[in-house]
């Protein structure tokens, strides 16, 4: 699943870039209470994306699917297939990203289109836990890095990179972002980055320097993929449902 930490393999360049480390406050009252709805079921989902009104996920079958997250009964469609074992997907400049395989750790982008679409290879993201872009950053897409280095512990950060479709390298994120510690997964809503950890909380921060602590907003029981779009924040569970909150 796409929330396994990744090994040392290949990895020199993103350790080299591990410096320094900013973690959430595990004292921290939660600043709203999160009331998450059930909108559908999600089983065998290993990644998810929003756009344009849709939700795009792929499955553990390397199938990618899409559905309406606002029907009254939501119903998930085949359009293709996903390059590989993806283990995080996410949008930026209207377009799906998908990295895959944790270890061989491939990155790709197609059309966020309902319909069956070329996949195009754009180089590498290795560990990758969530993916996401921000309309107030155009042309950069974020990664959430976690690296099990061994005796030495797991080191976490938010990297960068450009979404130009070749192999660029990835950057730390210039803001000095670094996720809370445990991070499961990552995504952006309306100009604000949401992440969730394996103790089941949901945490916020802004995307810039004066504004990047992670602050606690509630529970997150279960969830281990984020996805966020119109507004919205996507997740689904270990359990296979498929739930959405609105950040005010």
């Amino acid at each position: 699943m796409h929330h396994l930490l990744c090994d040392t393999f290949g990895l020199l360049a993103i350790l080299a870039a591990l410096t320094g480390r900013t973690a959430a406050d595990p004292t921290a009252v939660a600043a709203a209470e999160v009331v998450w709805k059930q909108i559908g079921e999600a089983q065998g989902v290993v990644g998810m994306a929003a756009v344009g009104g849709k939700l795009f996920a792929a499955t553990a079958a390397n199938k990618l699917v899409v559905c309406d997250p606002v029907a009254a009964t939501v119903v998930w469609r085949e359009i293709g297939e996903v390059p590989g074992r993806v283990v995080a997907m996410g949008v930026a400049d209207g377009k799906l990203f998908a990295s895959t395989s944790t270890r061989s750790g491939t990155m790709h982008l197609r059309d966020a289109v309902e319909t069956p679409a070329a996949w195009q290879h754009i180089g590498h993201c290795w560990c990758c836990v969530g993916m996401a872009g921000s309309a107030a950053m155009p042309g950069k897409i974020f990664g959430a890095i976690v690296v099990n280095n061994g005796a030495a512990g797991v080191a976490e950060s938010i990297m960068v990179r450009a979404t130009t479709p070749a192999d660029v390298p990835w950057a730390t994120a210039k803001a000095g972002q670094r996720p809370p510690l445990g991070i499961l997964a990552f995504a952006e809503v309306a100009g604000k980055f949401y992440a969730v950890t394996r103790e089941d909380n949901l945490f916020v921060s802004g995307l810039t320097q004066a504004d990047n602590a992670w602050r606690l907003l509630g529970d997150a029981a279960g969830v281990t993929i984020l996805a966020g779009g119109d507004g919205k924040l996507f997740a689904t569970t270990k359990a296979g449902r498929l739930l959405m909150w609105q950040p005010k």
